[in-house]
C-alpha cells in the first residue's frame, strides 16, 4: 500500500507539471490556474487515502507511524512544488525558446 502511496506523489506531481505546463503554453497563461485544481484534486486525494492507511495500521510501531505520515507530507510537497516547476518551466520557456509556426501559402 504504501508504495501505490509513493507512485501516486511522483505521477501525480508529474501530471501536474505536464499538464499545466502544456495548457500553459498552448492556451496561454491564464489557464496555469487549472493546475492549481490538479494540484488539489491529487492533494484531497491523498488526504483520504492519508485517513485511510492511519485507521488501517493501528497495530503498527509508532516509528512505522510517523513514516507512513512522513511520506503522505512529502508527497503533498512534491505536488505543490511540481506546480511551482511548471510555473518556472514556463517562464524559462517563453523566455528563451521561440516557437514559430509557419503555414505554406496557397498558391506559392
Amino acid at each position: 500500500m504504501i508504495e501505490f502511496v509513493i507512485l501516486l506523489g511522483v505521477i501525480g506531481g508529474w501530471v501536474v507539471v505536464v499538464s499545466t505546463l502544456f495548457l500553459m503554453l498552448a492556451l496561454g497563461q491564464i489557464w496555469g490556474l487549472i493546475g492549481v485544481f490538479i494540484a488539489v484534486g491529487f492533494i484531497l486525494v491523498n488526504q483520504s487515502l492519508k485517513r485511510k492507511y492511519m485507521r488501517t495500521i493501528v497495530d503498527a510501531t509508532p516509528k512505522a507511524k510517523a513514516i507512513a505520515a512522513h511520506i503522505f507530507e512529502m508527497n503533498e510537497l512534491i505536488l505543490l512544488s511540481s506546480y511551482v516547476v511548471s510555473l518556472l518551466l514556463y517562464a524559462g520557456i517563453q523566455k528563451y525558446v521561440e516557437i514559430v509556426i509557419k503555414f505554406p501559402h496557397a498558391l506559392g
